[in-house]
């Protein structure tokens, strides 16, 4: 049976509930506190923007840029720290990390799918409950969620990062937090948003992060495996 998933009815067809409402809590606040990070941290190095004219003319103005920075970031890490907890305490959490864990299958997956768009073999690859490419991009964003955090901190308490280390840390702090913001932001225009808008599969948009479900059709084309194992434990639990 499997634990990652709940099927239900649409109509006539079944659906799955891929994610369950605390996780898609968990996507929504990660998502709008990025993006508010991101603006308001690109406003203060590209003051002359078009789009950061809304923090600018007033003096109160650019210093609500900061504050709106600096919740945003708060509110990122403490959602860090609770996804951590949840990941660690709880059953659910526990069955995902596991599924997350990368294999060997991964690489050959990788392997096959380069093939696949080359036109070498006629077969894309079949994935379980995460793809590889759903496995990189959960661990790329650990990478750039401790780097940011890190370097975010270090900035935000400038003072005593200063009186720990000398000034070219703190030079040298700007620079990567700057780069990974550029590296995280591009990640997520150029990949994530391809994936869940601008795939043809499911363009206009993915659903699955509003009402948590994915079709069966679409548990076959993603997830042949794991929708093949779904069909053999209902074939057992009824024979």
């Amino acid at each position: 049976m499997n634990e990652l998933l709940t099927q239900t009815k649409s109509g006539e067809h079944d659906t799955f509930i891929r994610w369950t409402l605390n996780e898609r809590v968990q996507h929504w606040i990660l998502a709008i506190s990025f993006i508010l990070l991101v603006i308001t941290g690109f406003a203060l190095r590209y003051p002359d923007a078009w789009w950061v004219r809304p923090f600018t003319g007033i003096e109160w103005r650019f210093n609500l840029r900061g504050t709106i920075h600096r919740v945003a970031g708060g509110v990122f890490l403490t959602l860090g720290i609770y996804h951590i907890i949840w990941a660690m305490v709880t059953k659910r959490g526990r069955l995902l990390l596991k599924a997350l864990k990368p294999r060997l299958k991964d690489y050959h997956d990788l392997r096959q799918n380069i093939l696949y768009f080359f036109g070498k073999i006629k077969h894309s690859p079949r994935f379980e409950h995460f793809s590889y490419m759903e496995k990189i991009e959960y661990l790329a964003l650990i990478w750039g969620a401790v780097i940011m955090g890190v370097t975010g901190l270090m900035l935000w308490f400038e003072e005593l990062t200063l009186s720990i280390f000398p000034k070219w840390v703190i030079d040298l702090v700007t620079v990567i937090h700057f780069y990974e913001a550029w590296l995280a932001t591009l990640a997520i225009l150029v990949w994530h948003f391809y994936y869940v808008i601008f795939n043809p599969d499911v363009y206009p948009l993915n659903t699955s992060m509003i009402d948590g479900k994915i079709t069966e059709k679409e548990m076959r084309e993603e997830h042949f495996l794991e929708w093949q194992q779904l069909q053999k434990s209902f074939n057992q639990d009824n024979s």
